[in-house]
């Protein structure tokens, strides 16, 4: 089977607020927002312990993966889960006001592609930043939990899986219910157990032209999964068609790309597009300047990305990160200036959900880093664990 009900770890701390925290990969230009959320954790039992946030990547990579695995043999010891057999319904209000609904299972890992193979029954949507994994898979190996923040997408225009399961939640076990903390939102879960299998044929009978599902968020998490040997991975599996799921672009800021960077950059898109005034804006010295791109936002991401990723290989000195939200990429635009670094920053334009399983089928992946579902405080928080498979 592509997906099957977990076996899931429920933290019985005293405060599930504390616990819970965001993606490790969000916010990693803003380090401050790590800083406010450990003091905010003190010495409370929390999920941080057993991750490494990309703001701090470089410099406790080689001291992380001893660390968490300590923390989880700790919290084990100490019988900090209650286990679980069953699906998880999640119910996630987001900080907009708008209900998020998810559904946590196992995923088959020899289901799962993250190349641009297009054959596999749960497919990358983007490609892979290879340079990326070596880190999440050493996290990874050096402990026995599966601590996941994946949102994989499903394609259920009729809408008859997880929200009809949703409507019957008052006859489910609720095990959790709780604020999440720097405006996160509120989290409710309840457990459905799938002994008869009925869950698991719902599901599996939305596949399509071979594709069960496409990974939202996390492709580089599942990869290192995979990458590690696991069989299975713990997802929160969610409905494309939710109103939550509506998808925000993953913007572009290099730094120490020289002063000609934006003007090579503005030609090269000058002789890819016609005259249908589709644009977008480069950031640069605290000012805004208009530059023409592709109609299609796929090709437009395709065309930036090409271009710095041909820029770069010729500038080592040069860096690029990927950032989430329009004013988080002027603001880290803004700090680097102030310190005499040179930062020009690229906002790229909005995917349109609609077409994106059709896409996956007919073309494969997308650019690396093409779309982001929702803003960054709407990242999945890491809640129920696993054991590794």
């Amino acid at each position: 089977m592509v997906v099957s009900q977990p076996e899931v770890l429920i933290p019985n701390v005293p405060d599930l607020t504390k616990w819970a925290v965001i993606a490790c990969d969000q916010f990693t230009g803003e380090p401050e927002y790590w800083e406010n959320l450990t003091e905010f954790v003190g010495d409370a039992p929390s999920s941080l312990r057993f991750v490494l946030p990309e703001a701090w990547l470089e410099q406790r990579l080689a001291s992380a993966p001893p660390q968490i695995a300590a923390e989880m043999e700790r919290a084990q010891s100490e019988g900090w889960f209650d286990t679980h057999q069953g699906y998880v319904l999640v119910e996630r209000m987001l900080p907009s006001g708008v209900r998020r609904l998810g559904l946590m299972a196992d995923i088959d890992l020899d289901a799962y592609d993250y190349t641009d193979s297009g054959t596999a029954a749960i497919r990358a949507t983007e490609k892979t930043v290879a340079e990326r994994l070596p880190a999440r898979v050493a996290v990874r190996q050096a402990g026995t939990l599966d601590v996941p923040h994946v949102l994989v997408l499903l394609d259920d225009p009729k809408s008859r899986v997880i929200e009809s399961l949703y409507e019957k939640r008052e006859s489910f076990d609720q095990l959790y219910d709780f604020d999440l903390n720097q405006n996160g939102g509120h989290l409710r879960g309840w457990l459905l157990p799938d002994d008869d299998g009925a869950i698991t044929r719902q599901l599996e009978s939305l596949t399509k032209d071979g594709l069960f599902a496409v990974v939202g968020d996390g492709n580089h998490s599942l990869a290192a999964a995979k990458l590690s040997g696991d069989s299975q991975a713990l997802v929160e599996l969610t409905n494309i068609h939710d109103e939550a799921n509506y998808f925000e672009p993953i913007h572009r800021i290099v730094f120490d790309g020289g002063p000609e960077l934006a003007d090579e950059l503005i030609a090269f898109l000058r002789g890819r597009v016609g005259r249908d005034g589709s644009q977008t804006d480069l950031y640069h010295d605290g000012e805004t300047t208009a530059v023409p791109i592709p109609a299609n936002p796929a090709d437009a991401i395709a065309d930036i990305q090409q271009f710095l990723d041909e820029y770069l290989v010729s500038r080592p000195d040069t860096e690029i990160d990927y950032i989430h939200g329009d004013d988080n990429l002027r603001n880290i635009a803004d700090r680097a200036r102030a310190t005499g670094r040179d930062a020009l920053g690229i906002f790229l334009p909005r995917i349109d959900k609609s077409g994106l399983f059709d896409y996956v089928v007919r073309r494969g992946v997308l650019p690396r880093k093409a779309f982001s579902i929702g803003h960054a405080e709407d990242k999945r928080y890491y809640l129920e664990l696993a054991h590794r498979k």
